[in-house]
């Protein structure tokens, strides 16, 4: 198990500082974002990877280069980790593709888990367990246990392009004695944000 993510579960001011924290950030972000956007999922990485940084230093956290078929999104204290953010029951996406047919071919014949999961669920103006940490093992584990049909799924919606961790599997993982959990109450925030063209704005009068 990764070190880093057992401190920051089992130690209360860290708890508390990723529970205040998380609503602010993530509302921020949303109102940056057109309604739908897939991107806002990437800003809401660099919120938790900078939570990270913050936390554990420079040293312990790696960003790998960019790449849609590395599997993970961080390198957190020696381990690999993939953060997926959620709002409400939305699906868990372990493959972005323009061919799903073809991805489903491949992943179904051999996918495997490989990387822990951080798995922030939102539920605006609720107070709910949302903040999961996912050890790889739980994952191989339940895989082993319910199969891939099971355990995978097209995904579905707007963002309708690849494959998902099933809904059976992510209910599976949010009851297990074995995954880590932090409840959140997501308040939103009576506060206007600067608008990044703001800082960009800023960015140029201020450039010499």
């Amino acid at each position: 198990m990764n070190p880093c993510l057992i401190e920051l579960f089992q130690q209360e001011e860290k708890r508390e500082k990723i529970a205040k924290g998380l609503p602010i950030a993530f509302d921020m972000v949303s109102q940056r974002m057109p309604k739908g956007n897939p991107a806002i999922g990437v800003l809401r990485e660099h919120v938790i990877i900078g939570f990270f940084i913050a936390e554990f230093g420079t040293d312990q956290v790696i960003i790998p280069e960019h790449g849609n078929k590395r599997g993970f999104d961080v390198d957190l204290c020696g381990h690999k980790l993939s953060i997926k953010t959620r709002t409400g029951m939305g699906g868990i996406k372990i493959l972005w593709t323009s061919d799903t047919k073809s991805a489903e071919h491949e992943v179904l014949d051999g996918y495997y888990p490989s990387h822990d999961i951080l798995l922030v669920n939102i539920f605006w103006e609720e107070y709910r367990k949302s903040v999961f940490y996912i050890p790889v093992s739980v994952q191989q584990n339940l895989l082993d246990e319910i199969g891939r049909l099971e355990y995978l799924k097209s995904a579905t919606g707007t963002n309708n392009r690849g494959i998902e961790i099933s809904s059976r599997a992510i209910k599976a993982f949010e009851h297990h004695e074995e995954v880590f959990s932090i409840p959140i109450y997501w308040g939103r925030q009576d506060i206007t944000y600067p608008q990044p063209w703001d800082e960009w704005s800023n960015y140029w009068q201020n450039l010499t």
